[in-house]
């Protein structure tokens, strides 16, 4: 009831009402101040003509035996006319101003003075004598006889004052006058709402629009007045939100690129150092400068130096993945609710500072080299030319990487900081990226040149695989390798797969290392094949490697090129691999294992994968994770349940399962006693070059080529 008794109230126009309420209130007291004005002079006016007929009766009644009249037949007048609460005062003064009788209450000169006065007036001029002023009305009638005026009879009345009138008469009118102003007052407010209600909706929309929300419209409601001024209301917004539009266009974006300029790159700045100095993370600035394009504006003119920059703008801008894209529409910013510092926008920020000069802002970043990743896409983006008036136009960049908070927290310090790291970029070479921090240059430097040196390692055939044995539990005979990939730096000595392998990854270099892996394989196989040993050889695939659709037939043409036999190369994908696309899993598998190659699943159990999507994949082996082997001999006993199971499952689909890194006799034994049937792991051997693999070889048994029951994967199908 009280909801809605304040969403009535609240509806209606309290300062219109306020207004009628304060004009009723003063027409109301002056009326009152009038009426008792009027009532004051009718009261006198009645008091008046009472005091002169009493007055009067009084001394005809006395003029008939004037010399013995009887004071107690006054009193007794007296008494009845004090009944009547008007009389204040009666009294019988001779002509010589005797009192003959005194029924007043009053005293003092100026009484006194009053009373001789009108006595003195009424036996001289033998007419009655008033006096009106003052509280009391008072009136002298003189007592004639045959030799004139031989006294007075002096009539004193009250008067009500006009406080004492002014309460008499609001009592009067207080009964009707209340409700009929408070049924008035809500018929008023009544009316008032429903004729301002359209008007305190056009307010609502101004307010909204004063905002900033242009998307807002007025309702034609009401009167046809208002109904015309929501009208031109809405049209003025459309041609002002237009206006601003093109106003910010021309303030913020960049002509010949539609980037953000440098003006709406500052202000980005402000919001992102605010909102991450408030929630403990980081962001980072990249400053891009183009290396080359003063040649491309003085060969080929200014028009083609804007074409490239256009190019250029979109190329960087479509090479992020969806959820790094830097926006490329600032003008969508002031069309939005409002522009609220406490809330900056997460999306990465390409803008044009000027001339060839880019800026890119990162507004959150997990780590700090993340920001090198970002670096790293540009410059591989730029390895392909541009094509501008129909000529290939290559250009790079030098790029400069400051973060925030760590290298300042306002834009000067930010883009100084940069800049810096830029031209340190250009100074040891163009075409490269350097942070503003000595640490992470340092870092970021070193990953530089590992890609680089990959690189070069890859087409110099600088690298080599070292190869681990594996064993049959069963008998120990030698049942296969697998060929790691190793790095043995001229000057940096052992290089960690753990460290060059993601920036192979991440630079794209994987593709062709993974191809050499597999050559390197096919040859060794080739090699063993001609000392009389059929010995299968495992190799690791990448995710990238195995998401492209002409990896099989890589491949087939590797097989091609080295002659090895098919039957005797194994290729290992983890299960999130090959569940990753299970339609392309299974046609690699179709097109591969027709010609012998046999498949393994690695690290299987460490993923989340569908079993029963995996069981219609044609694999040939398991591997079990090393992380279960570790495991065993647990006193909970949980690791060789966790095995048996994984090995039990695998036996159902008719896989072979392989237990990678066991190192103690007490893991073995469990490993067989589940059912395992081929280990490696340091207990047997560690990884060995070539050469070295050759001499442990030498005296071992060979365990036969494994064959899975019901697969095309024969020596004969690889013939």
């Amino acid at each position: 009831m009280k909801q809605r008794l304040w969403a009535f109230l609240s509806g209606l126009h309290f300062r219109f009402l306020s207004l009628v309420a304060g004009l009723a209130v003063l027409i109301l007291a002056a009326q009152l101040v009038t009426d008792t004005y009027i009532e004051m002079g009718k009261q006198r006016e009645l008091g008046l003509n009472e005091a002169m007929g009493v007055a009067s009766a009084v001394a005809r009644g006395l003029e008939k035996d004037f010399g013995n009249f009887d004071p107690g037949e006054i009193e007794t007048m007296m008494a009845a006319l004090r009944s009547r609460g008007s009389i204040r005062s009666l009294s019988v003064i001779g002509r010589d101003h005797a009192v003959l009788y005194d029924g007043t209450h009053e005293s003092g000169p100026q009484t006194a003075s009053v009373i001789g006065r009108l006595h003195d007036q009424a036996v001289r001029s033998g007419l009655t004598a008033v006096d009106e002023g003052g509280p009391q009305i008072r009136v002298a009638e003189p007592i004639l006889a045959r030799a004139g005026a031989v006294g007075s009879v002096l009539i004193g009345i009250d008067m009500p004052g006009f406080w004492h009138t002014l309460v008499s008469s609001v009592r009067a009118k207080l009964s009707t006058m209340v409700p009929i102003l408070i049924i008035g007052l809500l018929l008023a407010a009544k009316m008032i709402s429903q004729i301002t209600a359209p008007l305190r909706n056009l307010s609502r929309t101004a307010q909204a629009i004063a905002g900033g929300d242009f998307e807002q419209e007025a309702a034609g409601e009401g009167a046809r007045e208002i109904r015309l001024l929501a009208d031109s209301l809405n049209q003025m917004v459309r041609k002002v939100g237009s206006n601003i539009a093109q106003i910010y266009d021309l303030a913020y974006v960049d002509k010949v690129t539609q980037l953000p300029n440098r003006e709406f790159f500052r202000r980005e700045i402000a919001k992102s150092v605010s909102r991450v100095v408030r929630s403990g993370s980081s962001g980072a600035l990249l400053f891009l400068d183009l290396d080359g394009f003063k040649k491309v504006n003085d060969t080929s003119g200014h028009e083609a130096g804007d074409k490239l920059l256009a190019e250029f703008a979109r190329r960087i801008t479509s090479l992020v993945r969806e959820g790094d894209q830097v926006c490329h529409d600032p003008g969508t910013e002031v069309r939005g609710p409002g522009d609220d510092t406490q809330e900056a926008s997460r999306t990465n920020t390409f803008a044009r500072l000027g001339g060839d000069e880019f800026t890119i802002l990162l507004p959150e970043i997990r780590e700090e080299t993340d920001a090198a990743t970002v670096a790293r896409r540009i410059l591989q983006s730029l390895t392909r030319p541009f094509v501008i008036d129909g000529r290939d136009v290559t250009i790079g960049v030098s790029i400069g990487i400051a973060t925030f908070p760590r290298d300042g927290t306002d834009y000067k310090t930010l883009l100084k900081h940069s800049d810096m790291a830029m031209y340190q970029a250009k100074e040891e070479g163009r075409n490269t990226f350097r942070f503003f921090s000595e640490e992470l240059n340092a870092m970021a430097g070193r990953k530089v040149a590992i890609e680089s040196e990959l690189r070069q390692a890859i087409y110099n055939d600088e690298l080599e695989l070292h190869y681990q044995p594996k064993v049959d539990g069963k008998t120990g005979a030698v049942a296969g390798l697998e060929g790691l990939i190793r790095w043995n730096h001229p000057r940096r000595g052992m290089v960690s797969p753990a460290e060059f392998l993601p920036i192979a990854e991440d630079s794209g270099l994987i593709q062709p290392l993974g191809n050499y892996v597999i050559e390197t394989a096919c040859k060794r196989i080739n090699a063993f094949v001609r000392q009389g040993r059929r010995l299968p050889i495992a190799v690791n695939i990448s995710m990238q490697q195995f998401n492209r659709s002409d990896f099989a037939l890589t491949v087939m043409d590797i097989l091609a090129q080295t002659g090895a036999d098919a039957s005797l190369l194994e290729l290992e994908v983890t299960e999130s691999m090959a569940m990753l696309d299970p339609a392309l899993t299974a046609a690699h598998l179709q097109t591969l294992k027709a010609v012998g190659i046999r498949f393994a699943i690695d690290d299987f159990g460490t993923g989340h994968s569908n079993i029963a999507e995996l069981s219609r994949l044609n694999f040939d082996d398991f591997k079990v994770d090393s992380s279960f082997v570790q495991q065993l001999g647990d006193a909970d006993g949980n690791g060789e349940r966790i095995v048996r199971t994984i090995i039990s499952m695998a036996h159902c689909l008719d896989y072979t399962t392989v237990a990678e890194g066991v190192e103690t006799e007490r893991q073995a034994e469990l490993l067989k006693a589940a059912g395992c049937r081929v280990m490696q792991g340091f207990l047997f051997a560690r990884p060995m070059a070539a050469s070295e693999i050759d001499t442990w070889l030498d005296g071992r048994t060979l365990a036969p080529v494994r064959v899975r029951q019901g697969s095309k994967n024969t020596a004969r199908a690889a013939a």
